[in-house]
């Protein structure tokens, strides 16, 4: 099963980024957080350092994230150790951000499932 999922995030601080998540890869019916360091002074637009946890509170991972903005629409981007690991799309809220993502090709082969791009 490929790795897609949703989170929402929420400004904290000048300096923190509270998130939620889920995804389609948990064989139970809970949710995640996380929090992502960096400047917000300017909203979510920016680059971060995200650290999420498991629904039991271990942790789940560490990305560099990115986040871009367009018009009303916001790009995201994970990187691990330079590579690129998950991609999302996102929209403003009256009091966040609600951000769907999946999990990048390369994501996908570093975790070893040996998918390739053509799905064989």
């Amino acid at each position: 099963m490929i790795d897609i999922g949703v989170a929402y995030y929420r400004i904290k601080t000048v300096n923190e980024i509270d998130a939620i998540w889920y995804t389609s890869r948990q064989d139970k019916r809970e949710i995640g957080t996380g929090i992502a360091k960096g400047d917000t002074s300017k909203g979510f637009p920016g680059n971060y350092k995200i650290t999420y946890f498991n629904p039991d509170g271990s942790e789940s991972g560490t990305y560099d994230l990115k986040i871009d903005k367009t018009g009303s629409i916001y790009d995201l981007s994970y990187y691990m150790d330079g590579e690129l690991f998950f991609v999302g799309v996102g929209i403003e809220t009256s009091d966040g951000m609600a951000a769907g993502w999946r999990k990048t090709e390369q994501g996908i082969q570093r975790e070893g499932f040996g998918v390739t791009p053509s799905g064989q």
